[in-house]
């Protein structure tokens, strides 16, 4: 069993969604995102996956014949405004669990307030190594980048692809760049026996990127890591062409995000990324993929497919809704400290069968994965390769 910790944390008011009172004959989840704030241009959407998941399960029965519920709070991506959110769902709104945190950050100190409340959250996108293994309360549906780039390092090797070198282009003042441009690319190129060229840094909020972009110039070189999220990715890879640097870029999760098609456009082609979720594997993701692009523009946002942080939002849902099962959950509100633990209790111990494939729980909580290997060209994401989720240690 994970062990305790417990935090001393300043609370802020935060952004809650108007909820009625729990009723005798629904379940109800918390459901904790940035809808607003630093993570928002991915994580608004993870309410259009969630609301897809709910809506499905409750015209199918519910859960153990209970409609079930999501109470919404908008942490806007403040660490602080996550631990207000554990604690509303767990005191006032008398949830089951969590849907989240969305971040690393967040994770890092909402944990702590749940395992106090003793309720369990499952954030959606936080992949920062060792947040969950201390805390029984807490798991995540998220794949790390190390194991993603591995993967995608490996497929590229076995297609004879880095013969020259890889050269690493990482922000210097971004936290999540510089570690994954030093401490993942860097680390996993050296063990594969793949040259480095670089790495070369660069201010994530300076305006002008071209000094270092420059330094790419007459290199030999088959690929750019490129460890940045969205938009710094899209910003240095616009540079690269202006630059009349042809070579595509590579990298994990960090930016496999549907925005690129927009923001990157043809100059991605031949791009090469990982992610748990692909949306035209099979017919399930189409579907998946189908519903939610109709749901996102309802609320005026385009969307060409979801992200893997949406899919992983959805599939959450139905973790829930199968450990609830499984602990033969009754949703009574004498019952919820007891019933909260009932689900921690069995998440480990079940294989789940979701959109992103046949996922499990490993001892320290966090989720293994599969991997999709994709590159991008004439606007569209085309499978290379792909990795089953690896055996879940108990």
């Amino acid at each position: 069993m994970r062990f305790k910790l417990g935090i001393t944390a300043a609370v802020m008011a935060g952004v809650a969604f108007a909820a009625p009172v729990q009723a005798a004959d629904e379940i109800v989840l918390g459901l904790s995102f940035g809808k607003t704030g630093l993570y928002s241009t991915i994580n608004k959407t993870t309410e259009v996956a969630v609301d897809i998941a709910v809506a499905e399960i409750n015209a199918a029965g519910g859960i153990n014949g209970k409609k079930l519920r999501i109470v919404k709070f908008d942490t806007a991506g403040d660490p602080k405004q996550a631990v207000v959110a554990v604690r509303k769902f767990a005191r006032d709104d008398k949830a089951l669990g969590v849907i989240g945190p969305f971040s690393s950050s967040e994770a890092r100190v909402a944990f702590a307030a749940g395992e106090r409340e003793k309720i369990v959250q499952i954030p959606n996108a936080s992949s920062a190594p060792k947040l969950a293994d201390k805390f029984s309360y807490a798991y995540r549906l998220t794949e790390s980048e190390y194991l993603q780039f591995s993967r995608v390092v490996k497929t590229m090797k076995k297609r004879g692809a880095m013969k020259k070198s890889v050269a690493i282009m990482y922000g210097s003042d971004d936290v999540v760049s510089k570690a994954v441009g030093l401490f993942i690319m860097k680390p996993i190129l050296t063990k594969e026996k793949v040259k480095i060229t670089g790495p070369i840094s660069f201010a994530t909020k300076a305006f002008d990127v071209s000094p270092q972009v420059s330094q790419l110039k007459g290199k030999n070189i088959d690929y750019v890591g490129l460890a940045g999220i969205t938009p710094i990715a899209i910003r240095v890879l616009k540079e690269m062409r202006r630059q009349k640097i042809t070579v595509p870029i590579i990298g994990a999760q960090i930016w496999a995000d549907p925005e690129i098609v927009n923001g990157m456009g043809s100059d991605a082609d031949g791009a090469v990324f990982a992610a748990p979720f692909y949306y035209n594997l099979n017919e399930r993701t189409r579907s998946f993929t189908k519903k939610f692009v109709a749901a996102a523009a309802k609320q005026g946002i385009k969307k060409h497919w979801p992200h893997h942080v949406d899919a992983a939002a959805y599939d959450i849902v139905y973790v829930f809704k199968k450990a609830m099962e499984v602990a033969k959950i009754t949703g009574d509100a004498k019952k919820v400290k007891a019933e909260r633990t009932a689900i921690r209790d069995v998440l480990g111990t079940i294989t789940y069968d979701l959109v992103e494939g046949k996922v499990c729980f490993d001892k320290n909580g966090d989720a293994q994965l599969p991997a999709y290997i994709m590159t991008m060209k004439d606007k569209k994401w085309n499978l290379l390769d792909s990795y089953p989720a690896l055996p879940c240690k108990k």
